[in-house]
């Protein structure tokens, strides 16, 4: 069984999943995804549609829907007793599920473990006890788990495991837009309430850049999470000359960055795929005056974006959170990087140096050997016909 309960999860899942294929052909998933886990092969017993929130008021919304999706998969773990499961990310209900599964000698795999460095570092213990393998993708990850006792694979960031993208030109040209013009992507988040909060300033923000820059293109690669309806309705209440100039895709996330001179993003994700691309950025989040409140009491980092996390000593991307989500502040945060200069050229090569130290490719391939050899390990106590052979390469974990 493999759980993913956000967007981000659905994507990793799916490549997870593809991986498998390649070196277990007989491993099959079920469980809670999206719509790359059901295109991947995954059964899914319930869509992330249901689960994807964040914060406090707006899980406290949706609680019944989340309450019975849990259920269900509870009950999944009852009666089909699969020989693993697999967690990605969303602690908050996936760690019932671990709870379950071990009580039942599931053998549980938390991949993309969540960011216990940045707030609730108790929920380490939880990831000791009831989880066999835990699979982290961010190098500082491995040291703070290994420094408090508790052992982990770092994998690399399975972004990386994407195929090179096309020049700017080239991807521009792929999205039908003139490769001359400068392009600004619009990234608002894959959750419902975030996109709500962060459409309209990404959109005046756009508008005041094409005073300056008029032949700016802009483009919005809708996370498939997000209710196109919902999306449609915000941009309608656009700006006029934003609309004329915004083209909209589902999905193409990665094919926007790679084309964009410039993307004003929502926290999470994305971030990291614009590191690895070399897009220069503004990080914006935007949440309930509660949640705010109570993550400023919780967390112990200095920053939101994860690609400043990755440079401590050395901030990359400029964060604007709450009441500084402003059109003026988004716009005068991207305006240097829209246009050739020195100022690009140093925000690309230091976002490029950024995304060599998130670790090599492979990360879908290592956490498919985890599972595979969780389950063998199971095999070999309960007995030999339960096993699975691993096709290929048997070395990746390093």
């Amino acid at each position: 069984m493999i759980s993913a309960g956000e967007t981000s999860g659905d994507l990793h899942g799916a490549a997870l999943v593809l991986a498998a294929k390649t070196l277990a052909p007989n491993l099959s998933f079920f469980g809670l995804g999206g719509e790359r886990m059901a295109a991947a092969g995954v059964s899914l017993a319930a869509n992330l549609t249901e689960t994807a929130v964040m914060g406090l008021t707006e899980v406290l919304g949706s609680l019944r829907r989340i309450l019975r999706v849990r259920k269900t998969l509870t009950d999944l773990l009852v009666s089909q007793k699969p020989q693993a499961l697999v967690l990605i990310d969303s602690p908050d209900f996936n760690f019932y599920l671990a709870k379950k599964a071990q009580s039942l000698g599931i053998p549980v795999i938390y991949y993309i473990c969540p960011q216990i460095w940045a707030w609730r570092a108790g929920r380490i213990k939880f990831l000791a006890k009831y989880c066999a393998r835990r699979a982290v993708i961010f190098p500082f990850e491995k040291d703070y788990y290994e420094s408090r006792g508790v052992a982990v694979d770092w994998v690399g960031h399975p972004l990386l495991d994407n195929p090179p993208p096309p020049s700017s030109q080239k991807a521009k040209a792929l999205l039908g837009l003139d490769p001359a013009a400068p392009l600004l992507a619009l990234l608002p988040g894959s959750r419902a309430a975030l996109a709500k909060r962060l459409t309209p300033p990404f959109l005046a923000a756009a508008d005041l850049l094409l005073t300056e820059i008029p032949n700016l293109n802009l483009a919005l690669p809708r996370a498939q999470s997000l209710d196109p309806n919902l999306l449609t309705s915000l941009i309608k209440a656009g700006p006029p000359r934003v609309l004329e100039r915004l083209k909209v895709w589902s999905g193409q996330s990665t094919l926007v960055l790679a084309a964009a001179e410039g993307a004003l993003l929502a926290s999470g994700t994305s971030t990291v795929e614009g590191t690895i691309l070399g897009t220069p950025m503004v990080v914006a989040y935007k949440t309930s005056r509660l949640t705010f409140f109570l993550a400023k009491l919780l967390t112990k980092v200095q920053y939101v974006a994860l690609t400043n996390l990755l440079s401590p000593q050395k901030p990359l991307v400029k964060e604007l959170l709450q009441n500084a989500v402003t059109p003026q502040n988004l716009a005068q945060g991207i305006r240097p990087f829209l246009v050739p200069g020195p100022l690009r050229a140093a925000a690309v090569a230091d976002l490029l140096a950024a995304a060599k130290t998130l670790g090599s490719s492979g990360a879908s391939a290592k956490v498919t050997q985890i599972i595979l050899a969780e389950i063998n390990r199971g095999a070999n106590l309960n007995g030999p016909s339960q096993g699975l052979t691993i096709m290929g390469p048997k070395t990746l974990l390093q």
